[in-house]
């Protein structure tokens, strides 16, 4: 069971995950990013999203067991994440929540969920203490796993 449930309204595609003391928290998105799904710099993280917009359920867990993947989910990814003082926000251009972790280093899974009917997509957002590196768990038709991955996101200005 998630800690917590969020509604999000997830827009251009993208759901973003960042300490909140970031001046400049969005990402722009290089060729490479899109490709590969997410765009990583330290202390933020977007992930292109299964839709363009609308209203999203951002389940969140935190140092919860992590269950093998199903095959209700879709795209897949876990990155290095990490927060001084454990103040982090999940978002995206138009809507978000604040958040509270310990402060410290964390494995982020981040799960896209098959869309069904007209339910709201659903994404879950794993937070585990530990060191982990970048990695594409399940990717889709729309990605490209076999490049090296660009690791290190420009601000959006």
């Amino acid at each position: 069971m998630a800690n917590v449930v969020l509604h999000i309204y997830l827009s251009y595609t993208q759901l973003c995950i960042f300490v909140s003391s970031l001046a400049q928290p969005f990402n722009d998105w290089s060729d490479r990013n899109f490709t590969q799904g997410f765009a990583w710099r330290p202390g933020s993280v977007s992930f292109r999203a299964m839709t363009e917009d609308g209203q999203h359920q951002v389940n969140v867990f935190v140092n919860e067991p992590v269950p093998p993947l199903g095959d209700e989910c879709v795209r897949a990814f876990r990155v290095p994440f990490e927060t001084q003082d454990g103040k982090i926000e999940i978002a995206s251009i138009s809507d978000g929540a604040p958040l509270e972790v310990l402060p410290g280093r964390y494995a982020l899974q981040v799960e896209f969920m098959d869309i069904r009917g007209d339910d709201s997509p659903e994404v879950n957002v794993r937070f585990n203490q530990g060191d982990v590196n970048w990695e594409i768990l399940k990717s889709d038709e729309t990605m490209d796993v076999e490049k090296e991955l660009d690791l290190m996101a420009q601000p959006a200005n």
